[in-house]
């Protein structure tokens, strides 16, 4: 008894010391949002949607921690912004609203604490996984039309007999920022952060242009409309809509303001030292 009672009271008092600078904190963020897709331009662009959401973030030491982000936003793009002559042509445009969670480890490269001089700013980079749900549309005659239910490319016809994409995909987040410290319990910080999606139809394209007279019929007008607004007239049944090899990406760019509320190491030392 003498034995476990020496080694509980060895496990306690060594807990400060390895718990020491545990924290949470609560975060809101803000800012805008980019696409990369089959629709608008070909790379990076200035930000055209935007996002806004908050995190949860427990800091295991002064350089890794673990982060719960949800964010809302909205994403969009259009042909008639790219630079490409074949993009102009198609004149295709969309936007989404999108809702996301995700989980993600995170590493500074420097000591960091919010109020401690020496640790006052560092870069940081983060990874994680989440899960997320899009709705595209696009505007015609003066209205938002929901892309998926006109089956644009096809889906659910007697020229695909396939189902409509889903409208929820999971990704793989990356994110560079850099951090300071604003006061004992706040920092501000700036990121981009990169979605790697598990789709290809953020944007409503992806394969095959289909029969408009089979879309009308068995989908609607206006779906043999909207799946092929080219600038000039041409027979496209079964050629390329979009690119069925490469999924989709979404980036969120902006500021997010921390809170610092809990530090485990000062409740563990008060645990000690009433014992």
């Amino acid at each position: 008894m003498e034995y476990k009672r020496f080694i509980i009271n060895i496990l306690v008092l060594s807990m400060p010391l390895f718990m020491q600078g545990q924290y949470l904190e609560i975060g809101v963020n803000g800012g805008g949002s980019n696409f990369l897709g089959d629709v608008g331009n070909y790379g990076v662009d200035l930000p055209r949607g935007f996002h806004a959401g908050g995190l949860l973030r427990y800091n295991f030491n002064e350089h890794w921690s673990v982060r719960l982000q949800g964010n809302y936003g909205q994403i969009e793009a259009r042909d008639s912004w790219s630079y490409l002559p074949e993009r102009q042509e198609r004149n295709l445009s969309f936007r989404s609203q999108i809702r996301e969670f995700y989980l993600a480890a995170e590493f500074n490269f420097f000591p960091f604490e919010p109020g401690k001089k020496t640790k006052s700013h560092t870069p940081y980079i983060n990874g994680g996984f989440g899960v997320f749900s899009f709705s595209p549309e696009t505007y015609y005659n003066g209205q938002w039309h929901d892309l998926r239910s006109l089956r644009t490319e096809g889906q659910g016809t007697s020229l695909n007999r396939g189902a409509p994409y889903a409208t929820a995909s999971s990704f793989f987040v990356f994110s560079l920022g850099y951090k300071w410290s604003l006061a004992r319990w706040s920092s501000i910080a700036l990121e981009s952060s990169f979605r790697t999606t598990y789709t290809d139809y953020l944007d409503d394209v992806s394969g095959y242009y289909a029969d408009p007279q089979v879309l009308s019929e068995e989908v609607s007008p206006l779906s043999a409309t909207l799946a092929d607004r080219s600038l000039s007239a041409s027979d496209k049944e079964n050629t390329l809509r979009g690119n069925p090899a490469n999924r989709d990406w979404y980036i969120f760019t902006g500021i997010t303001i921390q809170f610092k509320f809990g530090e485990l190491y000062e409740k563990c030392a008060s645990f000690v030292d009433k014992n």
